[in-house]
């Protein structure tokens, strides 16, 4: 069987003599080449993609970490439910599939067009300023949803799969996963989020802290799951569920991340599930820079724990969107289909007849 490494290669040589001079599409190329090494073919097909929008409460947003209530979690799933939002719109935009999961948001209200799966957590994770977020068993839960949605997803067709997020208050949840992975202090890794300034956002560096101090045994001891199950949250386990999915997966998807949060879950998948680590870094492309503080932080945490060089998981877009939603994930969706069809349909110098380079 190839290696990675040899359809890597093999792959540059493809995309190298292509009817134009070598580079000049740029991290295009860059893109088409991880997709024939990720597909094992020259001709590599991005066609389907599937938004898998994970939403989730957190206890942790009582302590006036954000900007709004709890509540508009709960409000916004009715608005998606609508198709009112943001993420509804950009999916419509490049033809997307999109699948909206509850993993426990706090209300027993139901909407049409949105899967619950949250019968362990129905009304979100515990604040971690006074405890664990979450039990064992809610860990579990949230794991195994996102890995059935991704599955699901992948079984319908879908050759891209991207993960997003909903949920007030988890900006403070992955800066504080993010803070304990990098040892980088509150305020490094705390952005603004829903729009928190001045004493506000002061409040909000000032938990973080809080409850990093609260779990420093946890995190010194670099235990990831006790230490996610202390301090994260079941929309972001629930991505990291999706991730390790669509690594293991034998039809080979592509993984788009989205910002911020969907870049915590990405990178507590690595250390979660070890075993699939070069998987994982073979299907991810991280879609957008976030304008969220700590993501340049974000990025070179994956990298390291990816154990790839630095500038080896660059964003593809770089935008300003801080939204969320999976709103990033989808939008670079029909940039990657182009990737893919610059490998597939673009002839080479010798297939076109065309002279080449001296």
């Amino acid at each position: 069987m190839t290696s990675h490494a040899e359809w890597t290669a093999k792959a540059q040589a493809e995309i190298d003599n292509k009817t134009k001079p070598v580079g000049s599409l740029g991290r295009l190329e860059q893109w088409s080449v991880r997709l024939m090494a990720l597909q094992q073919t020259v001709k590599p097909i991005i066609n389907n993609g599937h938004v898998l929008l994970f939403a989730a409460d957190h206890g942790i947003a009582d302590d006036g970490v954000s900007q709004f209530p709890k509540v508009v979690t709960r409000e916004m799933l009715r608005n998606l439910s609508s198709g009112g939002a943001a993420i509804n719109a950009i999916c419509n935009a490049n033809a997307l599939k999109l699948s909206v999961i509850d993993v426990g948001v706090d209300t027993d209200e139901t909407f049409t067009g949105i899967h619950a799966a949250k019968d362990i957590a129905p009304h979100g994770t515990n604040s971690s300023l006074r405890g664990p977020a979450m039990t064992d068993a809610q860990l579990d839960t949230a794991l195994s949803a996102g890995i059935e949605y991704a599955n699901i997803a992948i079984d319908s067709g879908a050759q891209a799969i991207a993960i997003g997020e909903l949920g007030i208050g988890n900006t403070a949840v992955a800066a504080i996963l993010l803070a304990a992975v990098s040892g980088k202090s509150a305020a490094q890794v705390t952005g603004k989020g829903t729009g928190v300034e001045g004493e506000r956002y002061d409040h909000k560096v000032e938990v973080v802290e809080q409850v990093l101090g609260k779990h420093k045994d946890v995190i010194k001891s670099r235990e990831w799951r006790e230490m996610f199950k202390c301090l994260g949250g079941l929309e972001i386990a629930a991505m990291a569920g999706a991730a390790v999915a669509v690594a293991r997966s034998p039809k080979k998807p592509a993984l788009l991340v989205d910002g911020f949060i969907s870049m915590a879950a990405f990178l507590f998948a690595i250390h979660l599930f070890p075993a699939e680590k070069e998987l994982l870094g073979h299907c991810a492309f991280l879609s957008h820079a976030s304008a969220e503080s700590g993501t340049r932080i974000a990025i070179t945490e994956i990298e390291k724990a990816l154990g790839v060089s630095e500038g080896g998981m660059t964003p593809m877009l770089d935008i300003g969107f801080r939204l969320g939603e999976g709103t990033g994930a989808a939008l670079v969706f029909p940039i990657l289909k182009a990737a893919a069809h610059i490998a597939s349909d673009m002839n080479t110098f010798a297939g076109a007849g065309v002279s080449g380079s001296n």
